[in-house]
């Protein structure tokens, strides 16, 4: 385990090697790449990080009973690396699950030898206990738990707190649990260890965050290439809703020693039913691209501005081919605290879902889990970089030496964890093949509710996952007004508020919404903006002005 202090991203920024163009996942490269740019992003960061864990120490997600979070020394003590204690205990005596928050129970009187369980009855799924050893014992201990009567373990743990073990168990089935308390090597004795379950947390209400997706293409026809089908695209809508649920099949495969500490994050995803005016839409936007390739300098200074939704509304998705220095990058997300007209996730065309275009071994939609992951805060689990020496700011995720590849063998281990269960390959955060990475854990989950209830708050207003309510011109227009329109070329804005030391961006394109391109000959009044359109011809147009993170789409008409 990994966090005795909380590192400042000045480390991280610090550890990142010089990226290889096989690099997976683009989000750290340009984390340093925008920083190099923006002095100060790095300060923006830090202050969400602080937040962060004001959050997490607030609402007691992150409050863990004191561990190993360094790496496992080589001299430490040896074990069989398959070692999983199996259901041969004797039997000590039943208790009840609490029912209430910080409530704590534990065997009357509490002395469970080695070699004995104990049966706790209701548990609920989806809440979070924390089953613990740790304490003063008379042995070093291990701890496994069973569904009652035996069956296959869900969760295991040794040395959590020295040489004591604990839990912090999320259930995916309601029901009665047998609690396997062994000596070291899964032996028995006849010494005291004291168990305590407290109950931890009970889950709030799923979040529904509305997507927009922009599909980049070359002028494909729909379900062609780059320019995705509809079926491809809700495809990937549905491995998000399935993994951010721990809904997913495959995590039942995940060994005990790791599957115990999954958690459901609660997070569904909708394709979205209204655009930023109020009107109906499918979530999905498409545009012709100049080029049938793009790097991510021009993602970052020309596809995104030039198409984003609003992010304090949407998590908006760009599908496109990476090209240049970047054609190896499958995709890349923002972190929480960048740019507000670059803000989202960008998936190559052929990772993107679980059907059509889709290359193995990236098919199974799981490049966006991770993507999106980055976009709510999480980072790469092994810290990126090599010397154990980094965190992930996740106290349940291993220390790990480099990024998984392909399709490791259970349990793997690295210069960081010499000893059985080895590095958490299986986690949505590492890079294994899309057939492999099925969890996040439920501190993973603490952090990304982090980044919902601050950075990402704005979300919880956004209508974007209802239906439409139409455009409510009255309100825009006592905002904003165009005149004269139609015009010969030259247009008033205006508005009651001053702009003059406002972010201000314009975008023109024809009236159905395609090819956006940006205008630079405007000048900022104490009224509003002036603006040049006399290179356009004669037609009608839609116009896109962004004010710090406000969006406007106005009509115009010019005619001479």
């Amino acid at each position: 385990m990994q966090r005795c202090i909380i590192l400042t991203l000045l480390l991280i920024i610090s550890s990142i090697v010089a990226f290889a163009q096989s690099e997976r996942c683009g989000t750290m490269k340009q984390l340093q790449e925008k920083i190099k740019d923006d002095p100060f992003l790095k300060q923006k960061m830090d202050i969400i990080e602080a937040q962060t864990n004001e959050y997490l120490k607030k609402v007691g997600e992150t409050n863990y009973s004191p561990h190993n979070e360094n790496k496992r020394q080589i001299g430490d003590k040896k074990r069989d690396i398959q070692s999983l204690c199996g259901y041969n205990n004797v039997f000590l005596a039943t208790i009840a699950a609490p029912t209430t928050v910080n409530q704590i129970v534990s065997p009357n009187p509490n002395c469970v030898y080695g070699g004995e369980y104990v049966t706790l009855t209701g548990l609920i799924s989806g809440r979070t206990y924390r089953i613990s050893l740790c304490g003063v014992n008379n042995f070093d201990t291990q701890l496994t738990i069973y569904p009652q009567g035996g069956g296959n373990a869900v969760a295991h743990n040794d040395d959590w707190c020295a040489s004591q073990s604990e839990i912090y168990f999320t259930p995916m089935l309601s029901g009665n649990y047998d609690l396997l308390v062994d000596a070291y090597n899964c032996t028995s004795n006849a010494l005291c260890a004291n168990l305590a379950v407290e109950l931890w947390n009970i889950p709030r209400s799923k979040i529904t965050i509305p997507v927009v997706v922009h599909v980049v293409h070359f002028g494909e026809p729909i379900g062609t290439g780059r320019n995705l089908s509809v079926a491809q695209i809700s495809s990937q809508i549905a491995v998000l809703n399935r993994d951010f649920r721990r809904l997913n099949s495959d995590i039942n495969a995940i060994p005990a020693a790791f599957r115990g500490w999954s958690a459901d994050p609660l997070i569904e995803f909708c394709l979205a039913k209204q655009d930023e005016l109020g009107n109906s839409t499918s979530g999905i936007t498409r545009h012709l691209g100049s080029v049938s390739s793009w790097g991510s300098s021009q993602i970052e200074t020309s596809v995104k501005p030039t198409t984003i939704w609003n992010r304090n509304q949407y998590l908006n998705f760009w599908t496109l081919e990476f090209g240049g220095a970047d054609s190896s990058t499958l995709g890349y997300a923002q972190f929480p605290g960048g740019s507000a007209n670059t803000d989202g996730v960008v998936i190559g065309f052929n990772v993107f879902g679980s059907t059509g275009n889709v290359v193995a071994p990236y098919n199974l939609g799981r490049t966006a889990v991770h993507e999106v992951g980055h976009w709510l805060n999480l980072r790469h689990i092994w810290g990126d970089e090599n010397a154990c020496a980094q965190d992930d700011f996740v106290s349940d995720t291993p220390l790990q030496g480099q990024s998984s590849s392909g399709v490791p063998s259970y349990p793997n281990l690295d210069a960081c964890q010499v000893d059985y269960p080895g590095i958490m390959f299986y986690n949505y955060m590492d890079y294994s093949n899309d057939a492999v990475t099925s969890m996040f854990t439920y501190g993973q989950w603490a952090r990304m509710d982090a980044a919902l209830f601050n950075t990402r708050s704005s979300l919880f207003n956004s209508k974007g996952c209802s239906g439409t309510t139409g455009v409510d011109e009255s309100a825009i227009n006592s905002l904003f007004q165009i005149s004269p329109n139609p015009s010969a070329g030259l247009v008033n804005l205006n508005t009651n508020v001053s702009l003059v030391n406002k972010s201000v961006s314009i975008y023109v394109s024809n009236f159905m919404g395609q090819n956006w391109s940006p205008v630079s000959t405007y000048e900022k009044t104490e009224n509003g903006l002036q603006i040049n359109f006399n290179t356009l011809p004669d037609g009608v147009y839609l116009i896109k002005i962004m004010i710090e993170n406000q969006s406007v789409f106005k009509k115009l008409i010019l005619s001479r």
